[in-house]
């Protein structure tokens, strides 16, 4: 069983800086072509497992970049973690020479990328989580409708009779965020701050239609709390976890890290420093 030792809480607001565009589910079911996700009191939300994905797609590029594996969800890249061949070859030899769970650990650290043990996959549960995105307080949702063709590839020109319209969040409105991180190992912390760090620059992306200049967002006022019950000092880790055990919130339970823009700074560094930041 896995020895709960840290915790890093990731807090803030996601600013959308362009209009964004969610699928919600069945057209039927509204007036537009294409309805965004809403929540039951009919308001905008952007479900976590959105949130995650964009973020994951993020970490994997630059993770590639500064020279750590990562195989992007796709087959041929080494890793176990993706679906495919390599994926069905894995489960006939787990099968066949009937691993126990060590030995399945013990083989996942040579045939599973990075980010797969960051982000999970079938084999390992992920060791990042993330909310649902509702809108901050305050903050109240006019949905837009916009029209749109369909474009022939070939002729690049508009296709008679395929007009469509769908809804999106207006631009300038703030969700708050939460990004949970237990138990980092190795590169897990540097490699989380690396996809911050994009969407506290602006370079962040969410949702559909993204070609079209929707889902642009920048991460605004954010906050670090840490846990870490590892310290040596017996009298320390005590005093921690009677912090967090009696606590009610993130500010009784843990600790606030002063300026979060240097934390990430320093893990990115740290994350550099290991890998020389040579592309893979």
């Amino acid at each position: 069983m896995r020895k709960f030792e840290q915790r890093y809480l990731f807090s803030g607001k996601l600013v959308l800086k362009t209009a964004l565009h969610i699928g919600g589910g069945d057209a039927s079911l509204g007036t537009t072509d294409s309805p965004i996700v809403r929540r039951a009191n009919g308001q905008p939300f952007i479900p976590g497992s959105s949130f995650k994905g964009s973020f994951r797609s993020t970490v994997e590029k630059l993770a590639a970049t500064v020279g750590i594996h990562s195989c992007g969800l796709m087959e041929n890249e080494d890793c176990v973690g993706a679906q495919g061949a390599e994926q069905k070859k894995f489960n006939d030899r787990r099968q066949s020479d009937k691993w126990n769970e060590a030995d399945l650990l013990t083989i996942l650290k040579t045939e599973q990328c990075e980010t797969c043990w960051l982000f999970g996959s079938p084999y390992v549960a992920s060791r990042i989580f993330f909310s649902d995105l509702y809108l901050a307080a305050g903050e109240d949702a006019i949905i837009e409708r916009r029209d749109g063709v369909a474009i022939d590839r070939d002729s690049e020109r508009a296709v008679d009779k395929l007009l469509y319209n769908y809804e999106v969040v207006p631009a300038t409105l703030n969700f708050a965020f939460e990004i949970m991180l237990e138990d980092p190992q190795h590169n897990d912390l540097g490699l989380t701050c690396l996809g911050l760090s994009e969407f506290v620059s602006g370079f962040g992306g969410l949702g559909g239609k993204r070609s079209r200049g929707l889902g642009n967002c920048q991460i605004d006022k954010f906050t670090i709390h840490m846990l870490d019950l590892s310290v040596n000092d017996i009298s320390e880790r005590a005093k921690r976890l009677k912090k967090y055990l009696l606590g009610k919130t993130p500010d009784d339970k843990m600790m606030v890290v002063s300026s979060p823009v240097v934390f990430l700074d320093q893990q990115i560094e740290t994350l550099l420093s290991r890998t020389g930041g040579q592309h893979a």
